[in-house]
């Protein structure tokens, strides 16, 4: 099941999904990058280049109450989303 997707400030696409076994997946630009197995969230990195540049990312994925599953996601050390 797809949780969120995300389009970054230069049109790259982050996908985050979770099955019901509690396998984690993360996405970038239709690539899996990183996958983990958590009932109770994990922290996800990984790094992709973009351009001449390599971009270092981290994905946060954490239960939170009221909205029960929280999002973080970090582009080099800065946030890009916090849910």
């Amino acid at each position: 099941m797809r949780y969120l997707t995300y389009y970054t400030q230069d049109k790259h696409r982050i996908d985050i999904f979770n099955s019901w076994l509690g396998k984690e997946e993360i996405f970038y630009d239709g690539r899996m990058v990183s996958a983990k197995r958590s009932f109770w969230g994990a922290r996800h990195e990984f790094e992709v280049q973009e351009g001449a540049a390599t971009a270092r990312y981290q994905v946060n994925i954490s239960l939170r109450f009221p909205q029960l599953v929280g999002f973080d996601i970090y582009r080099n050390g800065s946030a890009l989303l916090l849910f």
